[in-house]
């Protein structure tokens, strides 16, 4: 286990067998993280958050803010710049690109992929085995069905329901 002593950990956090947590993290109370998790430098993680094991946060330059009572599955990839709002889920196998940003209490399901600048607004849901391309706009209130595919540059407007293993190459 390597833990920066210029990282600003509460006491009540519990942190896993050969975890890293570098300079300038801070994580408030009642957070958990898991086995060899990585968390790089000029990160938030705001209390009652469970961090599962394998997972790294912050990956590149930049900041990542990750709200109150957040859920990170195991072996995902969070890069820089990213926000996940208070009460998001996170699956499995998730990677979501830099400069992304994650509204209140969505769940993005297991091995999902959402490339660089994409918003999900809140109560949303992306399932298993989606992809969102990059500058791509998921509204508040979506369902995106497992097995799609959301092409560079869409917009989903809120309340839409995308049918399982759908191509949306147009804004809805």
């Amino acid at each position: 286990m390597s833990i920066s002593k210029f990282a600003k950990i509460d006491p009540s956090v519990k942190i896993g067998e050969n975890a890293i947590i570098e300079d300038g993290v801070e994580i408030e109370k009642n957070v958990v993280i898991g086995h060899n998790a990585v968390i790089h430098s000029n990160i938030t993680i705001r209390e009652g958050t469970s961090i599962s094991d394998n997972v790294i946060i912050g990956k590149g330059n930049g900041k990542v803010i990750i709200g109150k009572d957040v859920s990170i599955g195991a072996n995902c990839v969070i890069y820089a710049d990213i926000v996940l709002a208070d009460g998001v889920t996170i699956g499995d196998f998730v990677s979501i690109g830099e400069n992304s940003k994650i509204g209140s209490f969505s769940k993005i399901e297991g091995k999902v992929t959402l490339e660089s600048n994409v918003v999900v607004g809140k109560h949303s849901r992306i399932e298993n085995d989606s992809y969102v391309c990059k500058n791509s706009l998921i509204g508040n209130y979506v369902i995106v069905g497992m097995k799609s595919l959301v092409l560079a540059g869409i917009r989903i407007t809120d309340g839409r329901v995308i049918n399982p293993r759908s191509t949306i190459s147009d804004d809805l």
